[in-house]
C-alpha cells in the first residue's frame, strides 16, 4: 500500500487521520479487532490533539497580529506628539509638550515588553491620558484623539484574543504544537496502519481486503491533492 506523502501539511495529515477514523468506525466487522481497535483509539486521540493545537497556533498568530496592530497604534501617537512638541505654533506646541511628558513615562520601549507587561503599561497610559486636565490638549491637537482611540481599540482586541488563548490553554492543559504532533500522526498512519493492512489483506483477504482498499482510496486522494498543490506552486512565478 502506498504511504501518505511526508510532505502532507499539518491540516492534511489531520484530515486524513479523521477520515480514516471515521472509516474504521463505520466498519462493524473490525470494531473489536485486536490490533486495529487500540490503534484507532490512539489515532483519534492524536487527531483531536492536533485539531486543538492548530486552533491554539491560529490564536497565537492572531495574538501576534493584534500585538503588531497595537504597536503600530502606539507608534502613530508617538510620531504625532513628536511633531506637535516641535511645531512652531506656541499654543499647539505647549499642548504637545504637555502630552509628550505623559507619553514619555512609557515611551516606545513598552512595545518590546512581554504581552502582560505591555498590556498593563498601555492601560496606565490610557488612564493618564483620560484625565480631565488633558482634555483640552487632546481636543486642540488634530489627530491625537483619533490616535488614542486607535490604541484603545487595539488594546481591547488584544486583551480579548489573549483571554481566549489563556482559556484554551487552561481547558486543554497541553502546550504541544501542531508541528510537533504532525510527525507522530504520520508515523501512526504509515508505519503502523498501512504496514499492518498490507500484511493482513494477504493473510486474510476476506476480512481485510475491502477495508484496506477503502483506506488506500483515502490515502491516494490526499496524495493526489498534495501533488497537485506542489505542481501548481511550481507553476506560479
Amino acid at each position: 500500500m502506498k504511504k501518505l506523502l511526508t510532505t502532507a501539511r499539518i491540516t492534511e495529515a489531520g484530515d486524513t487521520a479523521h477520515r480514516l477514523v471515521s472509516l474504521y468506525k463505520s466498519t462493524p466487522a473490525l470494531k473489536d479487532e485486536a490490533f486495529l481497535k487500540p490503534l484507532f483509539v490512539e489515532m483519534e486521540e492524536k487527531t483531536n490533539a492536533l485539531t486543538e493545537a492548530v486552533k491554539r497556533d491560529a490564536v497565537i498568530s492572531q495574538l501576534e497580529n493584534a500585538d503588531a496592530k497595537r504597536d503600530g497604534a502606539i507608534r502613530v501617537l508617538d510620531r504625532l506628539l513628536k511633531g506637535y512638541k516641535t511645531i512652531p505654533l506656541d499654543t499647539l506646541k505647549a499642548y504637545g509638550v504637555q502630552l509628550s511628558a505623559v507619553f514619555k513615562k512609557y515611551g516606545m520601549k513598552m512595545t518590546v515588553e512581554n504581552y502582560s507587561s505591555q498590556s498593563n503599561l498601555v492601560d496606565s497610559l490610557l488612564k493618564d491620558l483620560s484625565d480631565s486636565n488633558k482634555a483640552a490638549a487632546i481636543a486642540a491637537l488634530p489627530g491625537i484623539a483619533e490616535a488614542i482611540d486607535n490604541i484603545k481599540t487595539a488594546q481591547e482586541e488584544f486583551v480579548k484574543i489573549r483571554a481566549n488563548y489563556d482559556k484554551g490553554l487552561a481547558q486543554k492543559g497541553s502546550k504541544e504544537t501542531a508541528t510537533s504532533l504532525r510527525k507522530p500522526l504520520l508515523e501512526l498512519i504509515n508505519n503502523k496502519l498501512l504496514t499492518y493492512l498490507s500484511a493482513m489483506k494477504i493473510a486474510n483477504p476476506t476480512k481485510y481486503k475491502v477495508f484496506s482498499e477503502d483506506v488506500a482510496v483515502i490515502i491516494t486522494s490526499v496524495n493526489e491533492a498534495i501533488k497537485a498543490r506542489k505542481k501548481n506552486k511550481e507553476k506560479t512565478p
